[in-house]
């Protein structure tokens, strides 16, 4: 049922829909508008977004464990990924009505707060999936082309925003630029783009065993069988070494994500306009990385492509960091995004050929709160480094300490040809 074609390709779509979260909440558009116009100064406006976003993937974190298992108790993943989605596209869509001396910016922080967790918990459900609807040698393809296809869903959406209400002199629709209304239509857009190309998914995916599912959640069960996992966890010792190498390469990959439009706006000036264009490019770029990885992946192993992506995403930053002009850091950009894609995907892959069927969820839990329950010092260290010294380079530099650690600690871990001799 879950194998059909067109269930494979509404998974895949979900990955097309969430990522406007991602691109134009959370790193390009109303990250540079939070900080540029909103905030009181923009020094302030980094230290209140860095932090935002930390707490918010923290909290996210610590609840991860906890809906995996729910989730695996009540086998109702597709209406946890429904309530999760709702709420996310929804805070998206009401951030139309975040202007400069109108909605209060403690709520916007509260609504934005809200829409990241949830983003973040959606993730276990729509990860766990993978393993219902195809089968572990078509792990990495599948995952790649999910990967390709939400970076090619926000290069379409900053198409449609850009070329309709930023570029044209005249635009189709009159909004006012004194109430940044050109900018904040991108917000609804966002909320409306999720919710459009999530009802695929919605609609086809069905849970397994359904003459079992059940609306009661026991929550004490689902905490006993998170002690449970706990205990056994001595069977998993290649998977915790994995989970804990993930926990540092994902802080820095995270920080990246939550900074670049304020680090590209601080440090090289890059307006609005500019800021949209990277985002393309960087986009394309990641999808590109994430479809031609996935094709070679099962030959050379998720592992490896996980080390080779975090060298070249090293090496890339750290000449970033030596730069000072616009076009060199865009094509560097560029050139960095385009292992962003394999990178997690290939992780995506590698844990789900590691983990047990029957804790599917759980496990994805757990890897929901590797890549998320320190995350918070990625962004917080360089909101901190960077007001303190007002300095977003040497914020961006303490960033490389996470790869490096993470590069190390991958070493323990072994190879996937025969992942499941592993455990």
């Amino acid at each position: 049922m879950n194998s059909k074609f067109n269930v494979k390709l509404s998974w895949s779509f979900y990955d097309w829909a969430n990522s406007a979260w991602s691109a134009i909440i959370i790193t390009f558009i109303f990250a540079r508008y939070f900080v540029d116009v909103l905030a009181p100064d923009k020094d302030l406006g980094t230290l209140y977004w860095t932090w935002t976003i930390g707490i918010s993937s923290l909290v996210a974190a610590l609840l991860s464990p906890i809906f995996g298992s729910i989730s695996d108790q009540s086998q109702r993943s597709k209406f946890w990924l429904i309530l999760s989605t709702l709420i996310y596209a929804l805070i998206a869509l009401s951030f139309w009505f975040a202007q400069p001396n109108g909605m209060d910016l403690l709520f916007i922080i509260f609504l934005l707060f809200i829409g990241n967790i949830s983003y973040e918990i959606s993730q276990i459900f729509y990860n766990g999936q993978l393993k219902l609807i195809t089968t572990e040698k078509n792990y990495a393809k599948l995952s790649g082309f999910a990967w390709g296809l939400g970076y090619a869903g926000t290069v379409i959406i900053f198409i449609i925003y850009y070329g309709i209400f930023l570029l044209p002199n005249d635009p189709i629709f009159a909004l006012d630029k004194t109430t940044y209304e050109n900018i904040r239509i991108s917000f609804p857009i966002t909320g409306v783009w999720i919710l459009l190309f999530s009802l695929p998914l919605f609609i086809s995916f069905k849970d397994p065993n359904s003459n079992t599912l059940t609306s009661k959640v026991n929550i004490k069960k689902s905490f006993n069988q998170i002690i449970t996992t706990f205990k056994d966890l001595k069977k998993y010792k290649n998977i915790i070494w994995f989970l804990i190498a993930r926990l540092f390469y994902m802080d820095g990959i995270n920080a990246i994500f939550a900074v670049a439009a304020i680090y590209a706006t601080l440090v090289f000036g890059m307006s609005t306009t500019d800021i949209i264009l990277l985002g393309i490019g960087t986009n394309i770029a990641a999808g590109i990385g994430s479809w031609i990885f996935s094709f070679i992946e099962n030959k050379i192993g998720s592992k490896n492509i996980i080390v080779f992506s975090l060298i070249c995403i090293f090496i890339i930053s750290l000449i970033i960091l030596l730069i000072d002009q616009k076009n060199s850091f865009i094509i560097l950009a560029i050139g960095l995004s385009s292992f962003f894609g394999p990178i997690q995907s290939a992780s995506r892959v590698y844990f789900a050929k590691s983990i047990p069927d029957e804790k599917k969820y759980e496990f994805f839990g757990f890897y929901s709160f590797s890549g998320k329950v320190t995350s918070f010092i990625g962004p917080i260290l360089f909101g901190t480094i960077s007001y303190s010294f007002s300095s977003p380079k040497l914020g961006m530099a303490s960033l490389l300490v996470l790869f490096a650690v993470g590069l190390l600690i991958l070493t323990k871990v072994k190879n996937d040809r025969r992942v499941e001799n592993m455990l």
